[in-house]
């Protein structure tokens, strides 16, 4: 190779040089400069050969789109990740495989005999294009983009594609929308319209509470509907609400989730206490289950609470959901000027501080309970 062939003339000038230097040493009246003959050996390196084992190696595997996610699901379900990431990531690269009629010009009975290594960055391209003209918000848009290319890089990590064809493709500019204007949150009136409701009053003494729960303690509508009774504890004398995943079937969404919230007496006085007594012997607080491959705790709250607004004149697409009552909860904070840093901790999200967040411990429930108490709706 080139570098062996270096190494072999330095060796040869080497030579040369000393052998004058010895005819210099004895002294003779003619010097001959004509150095001895000298083969530089050449290796035989086998390059082409080289070439061809590569090229043998690097051979794309030809596997259809549909084998592909199979795989891909398959792959994720041993790495331990949550059943409803799974699903999420398998349903929006779904989504891109039905589309391929459209954007690629084929044939849709076509659609089962695509290969993975047939997707182009122009399919790539097309299938963004399309994505933006669905009506979803730019945050969805960005997580499908985010899935195809999360399946892509996996295909080419098997050898399935010679490159990700979603490599550089972007949603694009994110609207200029202030942060707090992105999700609904419930206003007065519309409280009051569902609390006064005579279906709310109506409803399961289980929705009730998990409504309220969101409302006066921030939480997730999964973190209130999987409760245990042991979840409802006394810190410091205060009354508090553990969130975490000790319990069989109890997930949350990060390490920041894990939180102890303490009880609104708006909540003590209508009784929550004595409600929790009253299931002290069963293995959950309310009647809520799971729900569906993907384990979804809320799925039959949000589905009584989508039910019950209808039936009061709330039109789909133009109402707050249940999510929103936790927005709701924040938006009164924000509105109390909170500082953000214990928000957060009641809330679980991560700290926005960096000082806060690597050195600061997490307040004392006494004194969280200060800034609960400050929470009214009028309603």
């Amino acid at each position: 190779d080139h570098q062996t062939c270096i190494n072999d003339f330095i060796r040869y000038v080497d030579e040369v040089i000393n052998s004058l230097r010895s005819e210099f040493e004895k002294n003779k009246s003619t010097i001959s400069t004509k150095p001895s003959s000298y083969s530089i050996p050449i290796r035989d390196t086998k390059l082409s050969q080289h070439r061809e084992t590569t090229a043998v190696a690097q051979a794309m595997s030809v596997v259809t789109l549909h084998d592909a996610l199979a795989g891909f699901v398959t792959s994720k379900e041993k790495s331990g990740i949550r059943p409803l990431s799974i699903k999420q990531l398998e349903q929006r690269t779904c989504h891109l495989i039905k589309l391929l009629p459209t954007i690629g010009n084929r044939s849709p009975k076509s659609t089962q005999a695509i290969c993975v290594n047939d997707i182009t960055s122009a399919d790539a391209m097309k299938y963004r294009d399309e994505l933006l003209t669905q009506g979803r918000s730019y945050k969805s848009n960005k997580e499908y983009l985010a899935a195809v290319f999360q399946f892509f890089k996996w295909c080419k990590l098997m050898n399935y594609c010679s490159h990700n064809p979603f490599e550089n493709v972007t949603v694009g500019q994110k609207p200029k929308v202030k942060a707090n204007q992105e999700r609904d949150r419930w206003d007065t009136s519309e409280l009051k319209r569902l609390i006064h409701s005579a279906e709310f009053k109506a409803s399961t003494a289980d929705f009730k509470w998990v409504t309220r729960l969101m409302l006066y303690g921030g939480l997730r509508p999964s973190e209130a509907c999987q409760l245990k009774p042991s979840d409802i504890v006394v810190i410091e004398g205060i009354h508090c609400i553990n969130v975490d995943d000790s319990g069989k079937g109890q997930r949350i969404k990060n390490a920041n989730a894990r939180r102890s919230i303490p009880i609104h007496q708006s909540l003590i006085k209508q009784g929550f206490i004595e409600f929790v007594k009253t299931r002290k012997k069963n293995p959950q607080l309310f009647n809520y289950k799971p729900v569906g491959l993907v384990e979804d705790w809320s799925k039959t709250y949000c589905k009584h609470l989508s039910i019950l607004q209808t039936c009061i004149g709330m039109k789909a697409s133009q109402r707050p959901t249940a999510y929103s009552l936790r927005h709701t909860f924040i938006d009164e904070f924000k509105r109390l000027d909170i500082s953000e840093h214990i928000v957060a901790q009641i809330v679980g999200h991560a700290n926005p501080n960096i000082t806060y967040g690597r050195y600061g411990k997490d307040m004392q429930a006494r004194a969280l309970l200060k800034y609960i108490e400050r929470l009214e709706y009028n309603i």
